[in-house]
């Protein structure tokens, strides 16, 4: 398949994004953060995030009094996935944003995450896996040292580092990571982790022994756990785009040639499945904003990839300025 449509596929997709705004900005009701944090990320990688400072100063609203976010309001228990991924979207979309109230909302953040921390090194979040929950924080702290944010650097610097320690002391032989109650096959988890929390250490500090083995690894177990059709855990799509993503950034950190021709199934499979606008949650199910987010972070994220700078598609994980 050729992907000479790809830019009409986005142009299209992210015209039906922006007529959705209502069900997804925090500008025009209380929404769940999970999907307002989609949104941003979207916004990021169109590179329009300098045109919506209302919805990243409204995403500063909401968070709580301890630096941290709860799923769908303010004043409500902070819990660590949904804050790990709204301090994200905020301290990179400041960087094109300068505003020094999402400057202070950020290191609020970096407290609340300091202070949840457990002595092994992980995050506890009833909503998620301890180890998918563990490579949140992680990923939000991979962006604050990569990008050189000052505040409480030494403390960061530690607890990022005990944080990459728990999750790649409990990768099993295999190259997956597993748990029984939330991600049974493996697929999910294992895309999270390489792509979020330890591949950043092959570009920011290498500080993580292992690293790069714990890296190669998991992408070895996509290879495998793709099925042929070009698709992951069952025709799941939201895994499916998860996975297509972490090949990217992981396998361009590692120059592994391997991942060409999965990547390119995977993307040929999410096309093939793709909504009149948008997709849902499985091939034929209805479109959801959330997913379609996802779809146009995806081919977003394919365009830097497939892109004359090697670089580019690092960037848009934040891992470098």
């Amino acid at each position: 398949m050729h992907f000479e449509h790809i830019d009409q596929l986005l142009k299209s997709e992210y015209a039906f994004f922006l007529r959705e705004k209502n069900n997804w900005s925090l500008t025009a009701s209380p929404q769940d953060l999970e999907l307002v944090a989609h949104a941003l990320r979207v916004l990021l990688h169109a590179k329009t995030t300098p045109d919506f400072l209302p919805d990243y100063l409204a995403l500063v609203d909401y968070q709580n009094t301890d630096g941290g976010w709860s799923p769908f309001s303010a004043d409500n228990e902070s819990t660590v996935w949904v804050s790990a991924f709204c301090g994200l979207m905020l301290i990179r979309g400041n960087r094109l944003l300068k505003n020094e109230q999402i400057s202070k909302s950020v290191q609020r953040a970096i407290d609340y995450f300091l202070d949840t921390q457990k002595a092994d090194g992980h995050w506890v979040d009833p909503r998620w896996a301890d180890l998918d929950t563990t490579s949140h924080p992680v990923s939000f702290f991979n962006v604050v040292l990569g990008l050189q944010e000052p505040y409480r650097r030494a403390d960061v610097l530690r607890s990022w580092e005990r944080g990459g320690r728990f999750i790649i002391d409990n990768q099993s032989a295999d190259g997956g990571w597993y748990d029984d109650d939330f991600h049974p096959s493996g697929v999910e988890i294992t895309a999270h982790l390489i792509q979020d929390a330890v591949v950043a250490d092959l570009v920011i500090d290498r500080r993580l022994s292992g690293a790069q083995e714990s890296c190669a690894k998991g992408a070895t177990k996509l290879y495998e756990w793709q099925a042929q059709d070009g698709s992951w855990d069952g025709e799941n799509v939201d895994h499916t785009m998860d996975c297509t993503r972490s090949l990217m950034v992981v396998t361009r950190i590692l120059n592994d040639p391997r991942a060409e021709e999965v990547i390119i199934r995977g993307l040929q499979w999410i096309f093939t499945h793709k909504n009149e606008h948008g997709w849902g949650d499985f091939p034929g199910e209805e479109t959801n904003l959330e997913r379609t987010c996802d779809g146009l972070d995806t081919l977003l994220k394919y365009k830097a990839y497939q892109g004359n700078d090697r670089q580019e598609v690092i960037r848009l994980w934040g891992y470098i300025p």
